[in-house]
């Protein structure tokens, strides 16, 4: 059975703690973890890491919004709001 077999996958907040637990199986140790998306099934590896990573981040701040909460993010260092040579 896949991770996201039975969830709506238009909603967010259902799809991005499924994906995180995909994450941490993988970081544990596990060497795939199979996970479906509507019609088609993804085995997700190690070498996707940062990726589904990146996944896990924009539908958390996709649910935060649709949850009308703002999602907090940190200037870093560097930071120059009119560009570079500004």
């Amino acid at each position: 059975m896949a991770l996201l077999d039975g969830l709506d996958l238009t909603d967010p907040c259902l799809v991005w703690p499924r994906l995180q637990e995909a994450y941490y199986k993988l970081l544990a140790g596990e060497t795939e973890v199979r996970v479906r998306f509507r019609e088609r099934e993804v085995e997700l590896g190690r070498a996707n890491l940062q990726l589904l990573d990146r996944e896990i981040q924009k539908l958390k701040a996709a649910c935060e919004r649709k949850q009308g909460r703002r999602s907090r993010y940190a200037i870093r260092a560097g930071f120059n709001p009119r560009g570079p040579g500004a």
